[in-house]
């Protein structure tokens, strides 16, 4: 059986990377939210005047587009089940060494966090919308 210096010890750490894992999750949305924005400037750039290249080009970068969205996505659903499990975590640790729980369930409202998966499943119909029309030239 653990000790409380040992369970007080835990419970820090998973504090620690519970906060951790929380700045990286907004951290990376801003990433892939500039990257989003790139994407879509260079999807309305006319780099080439021949209809065909052009389509292709637009092709290309929404697919690019599409891509990064799934992948932005699966990243959030990992981020979210490694803040969950720390929540967990610190919540039982808490009970153990009998201090405050600094993440209650009782809390109302809405995690912001999960709102964000709204964010890559947006931009995936966006980019779908993207590569039907640039599709329709070719």
């Amino acid at each position: 059986m653990s000790t409380e210096p040992e369970d007080l010890s835990k419970l820090k750490l998973f504090i620690d990377r519970q906060d951790s894992e929380a700045t990286l999750h907004w951290s990376r949305n801003s990433y892939f939210l500039v990257v989003m924005s790139i994407l879509i400037l260079a999807f309305g750039q006319k780099p080439v005047e021949n209809s065909f290249q052009l389509a292709l080009f637009r092709t290309l970068i929404a697919i690019l587009g599409a891509t990064l969205s799934i992948i932005w996505l699966l990243i959030q659903y990992r981020s979210s089940q490694y803040i969950l499990y720390y929540k967990t975590e610190v919540r039982r640790l808490a009970k153990l060494t009998n201090t405050t729980d600094v993440y209650p369930k009782e809390l109302r409202g809405f995690e912001i966090r999960k709102l964000t998966y709204a964010l890559p499943v947006v931009f995936l119909l966006v980019w779908f919308v993207f590569i039907v029309t640039a599709s329709n030239v070719i």
